[in-house]
């Protein structure tokens, strides 16, 4: 069985209006393909969600079942589930197809990657009073204090004091387990 973890909030849409979604697997540039590239369509589709507004901040994730086995290669390979929670301090890579410049709705033929500090999570709630965000969160807050790559926030993204928050995915280790096993009625964590 072959599951992957993507971010909900932006499969939540674009499932909404299409069913014809193509997960490419192996891609490195949209203009020179590798031989190894896979594409497969989704089976099964599993959300972490629940009725509080912030949720599509604090359990943005889902995962999806493939119609299909996937063969690793030199460009596909499983990534590892977290053992054990990350820290404040510590420096996470970040890897993606996202925006590259804050005026401009420009982006990359080639995934871009970059190393982020993970910091407090109040540093990422503070700036953004209207999302209404929890005390406490399923989320990590990093990013670089003088700008850079955001997965959420204000438009234009990358803003000076705007750190960005990522899906704690060691906080839904149960849930993801679960789906594997086989258990589809598996509860989000509260």
């Amino acid at each position: 069985m072959v599951l992957i973890r993507v971010l909900a909030n932006l499969l939540i849409l674009q499932l909404s209006y299409r069913e014809d979604i193509q997960i490419k697997l192996g891609m490195h540039s949209k203009k020179v393909p590798n031989e190894d590239e896979q594409k497969r369509v989704p089976k099964e589709k599993f959300f972490c969600l629940s009725s509080k507004n912030y949720t599509l901040w604090d359990k943005d994730i889902m995962l999806i079942r493939l119609d299909r086995p996937v063969k690793n290669s030199t460009h596909i390979a499983p990534l590892s589930l977290p053992s054990s929670p990350p820290s404040v301090g510590s420096v996470c890579r970040i890897m993606g197809w996202g925006r590259i410049s804050s005026t401009k709705k420009t982006y990359p033929d080639v995934p871009h990657c970059v190393n982020i500090n993970l910091l407090e999570y109040e540093m990422c709630r503070a700036p953004y009073p209207e999302f209404e965000l929890p005390a406490t969160s399923r989320t990590l807050c990093a990013g670089i204090l003088e700008g850079g790559i955001a997965s959420w926030g204000d438009d234009p993204c990358a803003q000076p004091h705007k750190p960005a928050a990522y899906t704690k995915v060691f906080d839904h280790l149960d849930w993801i387990e679960n789906i594997i096993a086989g258990n589809t009625d598996a509860s989000c964590p509260p």
